[in-house]
């Protein structure tokens, strides 16, 4: 895949302002071998405890930010 580049530099005029988008054609190819082979999914799973807490966290913040807002709207 090639991508085009507008330049306005005089040096640069006169030659090819083509990038390859991808360098290498196995890349792709690469990241989903990585992806397929690592064991990220069970690093995550073995954070779960952790991770339910941090959410139940943000929820608890959340909700405290905006429920002045919704009932000062509702009961003006």
């Amino acid at each position: 895949m090639t991508t085009e580049a507008a330049t306005f530099q005089r040096r640069i005029r006169g030659q090819d302002a083509c990038h390859k988008a991808f360098p290498q054609p196995n890349c792709l190819r690469r990241f989903h071998y990585f992806v397929g082979k690592s064991d990220w999914d069970k690093v995550i799973l073995a954070q779960g405890e952790w991770i339910n807490w941090m959410c139940i966290g943000v929820t608890i913040i959340a909700a405290l930010y905006f429920i002045p807002p919704v009932l000062t709207i509702l009961f003006l």
